[in-house]
């Protein structure tokens, strides 16, 4: 068999790359948004400073159409599949919680109130993430860390063999490591100088003239006239839920990364070192229904300057060649319900909690005086399958009879019994990617367009787009080609592809054959 020329290209650019052994960045490091889509990336592009998201789609390789298949509303889903390269029903991570049957009980949600359950949640992924496979080569003087205000599922960016998590206490307000029983000299210090305290008594107002904004651009004149006020007060009672869900957070956040960088002595050897944060723009106001709120602009506009902040201290204390960013999401925006039409007939909220008391009245009045419905989650509805059992009725009819019922429920799409899917995945389903065998509910929704879940604080939320989302992806420094991919590329293949350039194995490195390296051979 030939080889066509462009397949000889790309096969003779990647044996270049690997056949080369370049030095391997110092620094990795993994900047996440927590809620950010390229639509408004490039709605905003020219509103943004050349240096911080600008000059990473212009130095980094970008890739344009990098899509999620995962179906659940979980942000620590898409992180576990992006992370580990594998789909939901290869590393386990389904949702923010599901039911285990074995010990009768939902899993324990992430959370940063519970050192124990934030170690176990960890350990919930089955499959290694991206600094095990760092780790696992280098050893374990390759360090992994990462730092968080208000994201507590960064812990599936962390991989079973952690060195640092810092987040922020909702009660004092100071920066600690939330994996390590242990003080720091440099984080005390860092404490005692920058304090939330100091945000409590601002405001937040626009950066810029509030004319600029898309929101007011893109509103009727009656409502320019009249247009909605804009500047909060940052106290929330003493409590500090207003600050992290603020742009001041995310100055806190940054100030803490370098100061991290400084005192940590992370990326400072020849050996790479693995460090993920996650800024955020969940903004405290609602949304307004409109297409960007002002609110969520003026946090990217200057989680923009965070950003420049942040490449040109590594710049400066790496050089350009010795590190490596990757940015991404963590979820894609809730889509403008006010776009879609009718409220209630295309476009509404699906109330999970009512949805399921009126199902087990239903199956009550059916069958008998039982809790049949033991909850939902991530699309999932959970069914008491040990009274089904007693009972001696059929797991499969059962789920097909709420399946029925749950069809006829306002804004569900499409309602799937899963009993066939527990004795047999199919390979080229979307659902197969997403189903965990001992993890799997019995029934599960999905949603028409226009319609979503309510939120729940993790930010889980599931809409009409779930299972196949679009997510900004850019690597920019080592050695990075400067360059767009245009065709899709599951976020899954990423990782792969990564791994490949720092001349690493992934299970799975066979999906990125036809996707050139982006780093550039002829600088290694």
């Amino acid at each position: 068999m030939f080889l066509n020329i462009k397949s000889f290209l790309l096969i003779y650019l990647l044996s270049v790359s690997l056949a080369v052994h370049s030095k391997p960045p110092q620094l990795i490091l993994s900047i996440i948004v927590d809620e950010i889509d390229n639509d408004e990336l490039l709605l905003l592009q020219s509103s943004f400073s050349d240096k911080g998201f600008n000059r990473l789609a212009r130095e980094g390789f970008r890739f344009m159409s990098a899509v999620s298949h995962d179906l659940a509303g979980y942000p620590g889903t898409r992180i576990a599949s992006i992370y580990s390269g594998m789909n939901p029903n290869e590393h386990g991570i389904v949702g923010e919680q599901w039911y285990n049957y074995t010990s009768e009980q939902f899993s324990q949600k992430v959370s940063f109130d519970n050192l124990n359950s934030l170690l176990e949640i960890r350990t919930n992924i089955v499959t290694r993430t991206l600094g095990d496979f760092v780790k696992g080569f280098y050893g374990p003087n390759s360090k992994v860390a990462a730092i968080s205000i208000n994201s507590p599922w960064m812990t599936h960016t962390l991989g079973y063999y952690p060195d640092y998590f810092f987040t922020l206490s909702p009660q004092n307000g100071f920066f600690y490591d939330a994996l390590n029983n242990k003080e720091f000299g440099w984080v005390n210090e860092f404490n005692s100088r920058y304090s939330l305290v100091d945000y409590l008594s601002k405001q937040w107002g626009p950066k810029n003239d509030i004319t600029s904004y898309v929101e007011f651009r893109y509103s009727s004149d009656e409502q320019r006239s009249n247009f909605r006020k804009f500047l909060y007060d940052i106290d929330a009672g003493g409590k500090y839920s207003k600050v992290v869900a603020s742009p001041y957070g995310n100055t806190m956040l940054r100030d803490f990364i370098i100061a991290f960088l400084v005192n940590s002595r992370f990326g400072q050897d020849d050996i790479p070192d693995l460090l993920s944060v996650c800024f955020t723009t969940r903004h405290f106001s609602n949304n307004n229904g409109t297409i960007l709120p002002a609110e969520k602009e003026d946090m990217l506009l200057r989680l923009d300057i965070e950003i420049a902040s942040i490449i040109d201290f590594l710049d400066y204390e790496f050089g350009r060649k010795n590190y490596l960013i990757m940015f991404t999401s963590a979820k894609s925006p809730p889509p403008n319900q006010s776009s879609f039409g009718k409220q209630g007939i295309t476009t509404g909220y699906f109330d999970s909690g009512n949805s399921m008391s009126l199902l087990n009245l239903y199956l009550m009045a059916v069958y008998g005086q039982e809790k049949w419905v033991l909850g939902y989650s991530d699309g999932m509805i959970f069914l008491n399958r040990k009274v089904i059992e007693q009972k001696g009725m059929s797991l499969k009819n059962m789920q097909e009879e709420v399946a029925l019922f749950m069809h006829d429920v306002s804004g569900v799409a499409k309602a799937m019994p899963l009993f066939d899917y527990m004795l047999n995945t199919h390979c080229d389903d979307i659902f197969s990617k997403n189903l965990f065998p001992k993890k799997m509910g019995d029934v599960f929704l999905t949603f028409l367009p226009g319609w979503q879940t309510t939120e729940t604080q993790l930010g889980s939320r599931q809409d009409g787009n779930s299972g196949f989302q679009s997510v900004p992806f850019i690597f920019f420094g080592w050695n990075t080609n400067k360059g767009a991919w245009f065709d899709n590329i599951e976020t899954t293949d990423l990782i792969p592809l990564l791994l490949k350039n720092l001349e690493l194995t992934h299970p799975k490195i066979y999906r990125t054959d036809n996707v050139p390296a982006f780093v550039n051979p002829a600088e290694n």
